[in-house]
């Protein structure tokens, strides 16, 4: 089945490193399969027992019975889903081992049915989340991948075989799509996904550290004799930013250049990457690191969930301490607020006037959200008949409280939300506040359907104030399936699922729009920018052609204005370099060259001279408007004046160029203030090196944050069209200018995850800085 015995056998030099790395092969092959097949090990008992739960909740005896028959033939055939299981993976390895890529699959093209559709999203999304949680170890794993290819002497482009992909794609072809009911399908890949980053962590420890321990890796493999190095290129491994170039003195922004670019190293304890933390964003796991919770040492990192919740314990007690000295924990010691109670109370309050809500969010009400959102729940559990005084709020409740209140804040401050988007923010409140009280998975889980709800309404309504048919039809649909959720929702996240779905689709439709209005202002841009260029170069050549020479009116009159305007033409439609604009500028010499003749009484020449420029002349009026009349009368002129010697002549001055510099943007000029730019040049390097797709945020004068996208460059100045997130344009300033902007605070360039994923940023930052005591004591 493999092939590592025949490795090395033709070469006694490195037969012997060779074996060494087979052995290591095959030790890492057995104990990824080992450990992957545990995955499936009491898995379909497991599924029973939830289908057999599940039925006793179902009022549709037909479908509970079409579930529990399908799981109980899934369990009959354990034994071979399990073996083929292993065998998808061991195949992983051969494709490794032999140097060829995986098979083609046969039916990529053929239509899929709506269940085979949902098994290969239900995939897609489970590869994605365990991308990146586990980022770091794979990026390490396949750095060793490669160095241990090289030691076999194998070359070639290879995918690595334990990438998440692998268990993934095995487990979704065990079966068809139409084995498994709807239902049943949910609940199998669900378990399927709690099982595996178990595993895959374990997997990825092991595999790092057995490689590292036999001298494995990109740091040794130098120190062995090797074959032709292999290509460092892996099909399914991160992007990595490079922060120096040779010379050390390449700049990458925040969060990387363009998209999340990756960190440059790996945090490793003992040759074994520490556990990620979760689907997290990049972002937001570097300010975790910042904060020191990164990985560190031989222990393992506490959960994500954890970290939050005991920044919030700390926060909450500071508060409590400052406003009441004598107040203790929440709900310490003593009965709680059940569960059903306080979402009986939510439910009531979610079809409620959101005033009070969207009030807090503008700072209308000077107390925080998070306050207005308790003191609505305790009103309305007084109105119930509850001692509020007798049963507190249990911490777990105070938790999801106090993180909603601070999400939705955060949302509301890092974007440009306006009138409509705060009321549409306030009607939201209790719905997401529910679901915190029930799954606070929504707040590390990437793909939960709440959080890409929230996404899609953010998306929708930054910086969109309706000035446009389209955009008060996104705000109308914002509204729209806002409303459904707050009509609808009581305990099924589908609700959510539906909504940003719908809402989704608009925004992609208006994203292809937004497309073309980004390439349309960019196109108008670049015209008027070659406009500007083409007349600045023939503004040079007409004056060098006029400045301190004595030239006949007509001659002058010619160059100044008709020549001048060939000139602008070809050089637009042909380029500067071409035969047609070199051929332009031949016309003008010669016309000078003319007048120089005739000055000096030299007949012949002239005569000639303007016999040979007819047909030229012809183009030049030609391509300036003129019919063949008028372009005959100006030739006459022109005859006339170069007849006779000692016509006058005289030095004349060019006109003005027709083309003003563009203004600057009001921004830019508050940045920079009315007479000159104060930027660092340092800074506007830097901004030189941006590319198109890199994200910023934008400050406004009263410090709101909102944020923006570099669209488009120049090829001819460098100058940048950035826009919002819906692509209307916000500036077009040149490197210099953004440069003036960064340097004033006005604009910050850095990778922008997710609406979400920047509020959950801005929370643990906002919960570190209020527990910090070197802060306290640096504010005091």
């Amino acid at each position: 089945m493999t092939h590592h015995h025949d490795i090395g056998a033709g070469s006694g030099s490195r037969a012997g490193p060779a074996r060494d790395a087979a052995r290591v092969l095959e030790t890492l092959r057995h104990d990824a399969v080992t450990a992957l097949g545990g995955v499936l090990s009491g898995f379909w008992s497991a599924i029973e027992e939830q289908v057999r739960l599940a039925a006793l909740a179902r009022h549709d005896y037909m479908v509970a019975q079409e579930e529990r028959m399908a799981v109980l033939e899934l369990n009959q055939r354990a034994l071979e889903l399990a073996t083929r299981f292993r065998k998808a993976i061991e195949t992983e390895f051969d494709q490794w081992l032999a140097d060829r890529p995986a098979p083609p699959v046969a039916d990529g093209l053929s239509l899929m049915s709506e269940g085979e559709l949902e098994v290969h999203l239900a995939a897609q999304q489970i590869v994605e989340l365990m991308d990146h949680q586990f980022l770091h170890p794979l990026a390490a794993l396949n750095d060793r991948l490669d160095a241990l290819a090289a030691r076999l002497g194998i070359e070639g482009v290879h995918a690595n075989p334990l990438r998440p992909e692998v268990p993934v794609l095995a487990f979704m072809r065990l079966f068809k799509a139409d084995e498994l009911p709807a239902g049943l399908r949910a609940m199998v890949f669900n378990q399927f996904d709690k099982r595996l980053p178990g595993i895959l962590a374990e997997v990825y420890a092991r595999a790092n550290a057995s490689l590292d321990a036999a001298g494995i890796g990109p740091g040794a493999v130098s120190q062995q004799p090797q074959p032709q190095a292999r290509p460092v290129v892996h099909a399914a491994a991160p992007a990595r930013s490079r922060r120096h170039d040779a010379a050390g003195e390449s700049w990458v922004p925040d969060g990387g250049v363009v998209a999340h670019a990756e960190p440059e190293s790996h945090v490793t304890t003992g040759g074994t990457d520490a556990p990620a933390y979760g689907p997290l964003s990049a972002g937001l796991m570097d300010v975790l690191a910042a904060h020191g919770h990164a990985p560190a040492g031989a222990a393992a990192p506490r959960g994500y969930r954890d970290l939050v919740r005991e920044q919030l314990h700390q926060w909450r007690e500071r508060r409590a301490h400052d406003m009441a000295p004598d107040a203790g924990a929440d709900g310490a010691g003593g009965p709680v607020l059940g569960m059903s109670q306080l979402l009986s109370v939510a439910r009531m309050l979610q079809g409620d006037d959101p005033a009070p809500f969207a009030r807090a969010l503008v700072g209308d009400d000077r107390r925080r959200l998070g306050d207005v959102i308790r003191d609505e729940l305790l009103r309305g559990l007084r109105e119930l008949g509850v001692d509020t005084e007798q049963t507190p709020l249990s911490r777990e409740d105070e938790d999801a409280i106090d993180l909603v209140g601070i999400l939705f804040q955060a949302l509301f401050d890092a974007n440009d939300l306006l009138q409509q988007a705060r009321d549409i923010y306030g009607r939201l409140v209790m719905p997401y506040l529910k679901v915190a009280l029930t799954d606070d998975s929504m707040f590390n889980q990437r793909a939960h359907p709440a959080r890409r709800l929230l996404d899609a309404v953010t998306e929708a309504c930054d910086g969109n104030v309706g000035d446009t048919p389209q955009d008060r039809d996104l705000l109308d649909q914002a509204g729209r399936v806002v409303d459904r959720v707050v009509d609808e929702y009581e305990s099924d996240q589908a609700v959510f699922e539906l909504a940003a779905g719908e809402l989704r689709e608009r925004l992609d439709q208006q994203r292809r729009r937004a497309d073309v209005a980004e390439r349309r202002a960019a196109e108008a841009i670049h015209g008027r920018e070659r406009l500007q260029q083409a007349r600045r170069s023939v503004d040079d050549m007409v004056a060098s052609r006029l400045s301190e020479r004595r030239l006949t009116a007509a001659v002058a009159f010619f160059l100044d204005r008709h020549w001048r305007h060939h000139l602008t033409q070809t050089w637009l439609r042909d380029g500067p370099d071409s035969a047609r604009h070199l051929a332009a500028i031949g016309i003008g010499d010669a016309m000078v060259q003319v007048d120089f003749d005739a000055a000096h009484a030299l007949g012949t020449a002239v005569a000639d001279e303007l016999l040979a420029l007819q047909v030229p002349l012809a183009e030049c009026y030609s391509s300036c408007g003129l019919d063949a009349n008028a372009a005959r009368d100006a030739v006459a002129r022109i005859i006339a004046a170069l007849a006779l010697p000692d016509t006058p002549r005289s030095v004349h001055a060019p006109q003005s160029s027709e083309v003003e510099d563009e203004a600057p943007d009001p921004a830019v000029r508050l940045a920079g203030g009315h007479d000159a730019l104060d930027f660092d040049p340092t800074i506007a390097a830097r901004m030189r090196q941006l590319r198109v797709g890199q994200w910023l945020r934008l400050v406004d004068d009263n410090g709101r944050e909102s944020a923006a996208r570099v669209a488009w460059i120049s090829p001819l100045t460098q100058r940048l069209l950035i826009v919002n997130r819906r692509g209307i344009r916000r500036m077009v300033v040149s490197p210099e200018e953004l440069a003036a902007l960064v340097g004033a605070g006005r604009a910050v360039v850095r990778a922008v995850d997710a609406p979400f994923d920047e509020a959950m940023k801005q929370l643990w930052q906002q919960l570190n800085a209020a527990n910090d005591p070197a802060g306290d004591a640096a504010t005091a």
